[in-house]
């Protein structure tokens, strides 16, 4: 029994021998290896120059740069159509054409009672140049001669409203009456008439943004339709006045469409550019930590984290605009900067 007993304290004692010695060696080995694992693994990367643009986004519809509804200014039944929905027209181009019978028998009346007058006039002028009638009698024959004149004048002019012609060059975008259609000054459109050589957009730009919008600013403009397509603006017109239940201003963006390409009623997304800084310095944005005393980054300098104080600007894609704390030759840490901490060690990806 007391062999057995001693045979077991032999054991046990081994076997706490053989613990120490493996703790041992496990625990030689371990706070070189710790201390290398402690220390975190990052990636540098060094800032860039590159253009930067700050922007303001608004939608709006495309509307033609011209665009008017075309009316008769005098009465009568429609002749005669010239031109169909979706035809391109020349200035002063012939569109329509009023029946002129009335018209012209209103001329020839009024052209016969003006050269009557002025005929009376002339003789009148003549026997007062021989004392033969009052001064009277040859002031009532002129001013009579003057109302016929213009009578004469006002028939000549409704004569002409007969040929409806177009005011500027353009598209007719709808034709709405037919042929023999009674039409008057008052309640008949004949055709609308669009310029689509260049589109406007109507943007209302929030108060606090006027001071950032001027004529010559360029805008990027996007259609639904064309998804995969860039369209360039600027601001032409600017209404000047804020509307007091929106607080917004008016601000008119012409575009260039000379292949027709833009139509009137398009739904536009508008990228209005209102400063642009060619030579911005930039780091990625993963790389920018905020705390209580704001943005920073941290720069890697002899395997040692530095924390860099910054001011940022604008964010563009996956970068960010760094407007001052930054020099362009440091070396920013852009992974692994989360384990990072000022004044330590860090161990730099090759």
């Amino acid at each position: 029994m007391k062999l057995r007993t001693k045979h077991y304290g032999i054991a046990v004692l081994g076997l706490l021998v053989a613990g120490f010695i493996a703790l041992r060696i496990i625990s030689g080995g371990t706070p070189a290896e710790t201390r290398r694992q402690n220390i975190p693994l990052v990636k540098l990367e060094q800032p860039r120059r590159e253009a930067v643009a700050t922007t303001l986004q608004f939608t709006g519809d495309m509307v033609a740069i011209q665009q008017a509804g075309i009316f008769s200014k005098v009465t009568g039944n429609l002749e005669k159509n010239f031109v169909e929905m979706g035809t391109e027209v020349r200035r002063d181009q012939i569109l329509a054409l009023i029946d002129t019978t009335e018209l012209y028998q209103q001329f020839q009346q009024a052209s016969a009672t003006y050269q009557n007058a002025r005929s009376n006039y002339k003789r009148s002028k003549e026997l007062f140049e021989q004392n033969l009638v009052a001064r009277q009698d040859l002031d009532n024959t002129e001013a009579t001669m003057k109302v016929s004149a213009a009578a004469f004048d006002a028939a000549r002019t409704r004569l002409g409203y007969a040929r409806i012609t177009a005011p500027f060059a353009g598209f007719v975008t709808r034709r709405f009456l037919d042929a023999g259609a009674l039409v008057t000054p008052n309640n008949s459109t004949l055709f609308t008439l669009m310029d689509l050589n260049t589109m406007k957009i109507i943007i209302n730009v929030p108060e606090r943004d006027i001071t950032l919008v001027a004529r010559g600013k360029k805008a990027i403009v996007s259609a639904d339709a064309f998804p995969n397509k860039t369209f360039y603006g600027e601001i032409t017109r600017l209404s000047e006045a804020v509307e007091p239940s929106t607080r917004t201003m008016a601000v008119e963006i012409d575009i260039p469409n000379a292949d027709h390409t833009l139509k009137p009623g398009m739904f536009a997304n508008v990228t209005l550019i209102v400063d642009e800084r060619p030579l911005a310095l930039t780091v990625p944005t993963v790389a920018l930590l905020k705390d209580d005393r704001g943005y920073f980054v941290y720069t890697a300098v002899s395997d040692t984290a530095r924390r860099v104080q910054v001011a940022t600007g604008v964010d563009q894609d996956t970068r960010t605009e760094i407007t001052s704390g930054l020099d362009a030759n440091q070396m920013v840490i852009t992974t692994g900067q989360q384990f990072v901490r000022d004044g330590g060690p860090v161990l730099v990806q090759r």
